[in-house]
This record gives structure tokens, sequence and C-alpha cells, in this order.
């Protein structure tokens, strides 16, 4: 079986000084990702464990191109995906969604719950009805253990692991073969990084 995803000696190196100090870029050097080599079978639930500044959020932005490596190598369902660019790139992103650290970063604060998580309905789906929007809406939120209530709530109404559910039911409409998740938790945040592990092996049952 070929692999989903696969990544062959990656490498990422930033600048330790900024502005004036910075040399143009060409002052000391601090390694954010050495060598990372690994590969991920459809299906598949895989983790990178570290301790917080070790690199992970910046290799899974290396895997979606939001970053781009110094050196190496990402295959994405057979293809390259250092090769492509434009259109091609953002077609291929719809495939693989990224749920971020800092939920309520990446949560407009203006917006309903409802509207955040149909809004790659509206972009993809434009001919959709604002109703036809909602009925696909509902079901999406109560797979991920939200009522219908939610709908008209905004983000600082809920919780961080609430809010990181909103964001994973918004990610499912653009009907991915991946999602990235970067998050830290500490021991307290056992319960919540337990329960967030059952809704992705609940995702992946579900959409295959």
């Amino acid at each position: 079986m070929s692999s989903l995803l696969e990544a062959r000696e990656l490498r990422k190196s930033y600048s330790r000084a900024t502005g004036l100090l910075s040399e143009n870029g060409h002052g000391p050097q601090f390694t954010a990702v050495d060598g990372v080599s690994f590969s991920v079978e459809t299906g598949e639930t895989f983790a990178v464990v570290g301790e917080g500044g070790c690199g992970k959020t910046t290799l899974a932005r290396i895997l979606l191109r939001l970053v781009e490596p110094d050196s190496g190598d990402i295959q994405f369902d057979g293809q390259n995906l250092l090769a492509l660019n434009g259109e091609r790139l953002r077609r291929q992103r719809r495939q693989m969604q990224m749920i971020f650290q800092d939920p309520f970063a990446s949560l407009n604060p203006m917006m309903r719950v409802g509207e955040i998580v149909g809004e790659p309905l509206a972009i993809h789906e434009p001919g959709l009805s604002r109703m036809a929007r909602r009925q696909r809406v509902v079901p999406t939120l109560q797979r991920v253990g939200f009522d219908e209530d939610a709908l008209v709530r905004y983000p600082h109404e809920f919780s961080g692991g609430q809010g990181q559910r909103i964001g994973i039911a918004g990610r499912l409409f653009c009907g991915p073969n991946s999602l990235l998740r970067t998050s830290r938790f500490p021991r307290w945040m056992f319960r919540s990084a337990r329960r967030c592990f059952f809704y992705f092996r609940s995702c992946n049952k579900s959409l295959g």
C-alpha cells in the first residue's frame, strides 16, 4: 500500500536575530526541524510527540507549505507537494486541513459558530441556500459533540477544547484526506486530549 503522506529529510532553520542585528538573515542560525522523515498510511493516526519548542508546529506548517523547508521532500497522495504552486497548490491544500494550537486565533470572533463552520460551503458551494447550508452544518456540529443551539453562539462563549472541536467541524466540509492538529496537552489537560483523540478516531472511521 502506498503512503498517503511521506516526508523525507525535512529541514528548516531560522536566524536567531531580527531587525538591525539580523545581518540580512545571515546571522547565527537555529534549527527548528532537522532531518525529519516519516510516512502515514490512509486511515492511520500518526503523532509527533515532543516538548514545547521542539519544532512540531513548524513541521506541520511545512507539510502544508505554509512554511517552505530548506531541504527535503514531501509526497502527498502520490504528488510532489513541493513542486505545486498557484491553483494546483490551493486545490491540494483542500485535502490537507490544519487545526491550530490556539483555536480562537483561527475563529472569527464576530461570526456565529454556524457561520464559521458553514463558511467552507459558502466558498466552495456558493449555490447552496442559507437553509441548505444550515441543514449540513447541524449534523457536522453534532458529530463533534454540539447541539443545534451552538449555531447562534459566538466563539468566546466556548472553552479552548470546545473551540478546537469547532475548528475540526469547519475543516470536515473540505473533505480532507488528512487532518493536521497542533496542540500542547499538559498533564492537567489529559481529559481534553483524550476527548479530542476519540473525536479524531470517530471522524476517521466515518470518513474512511
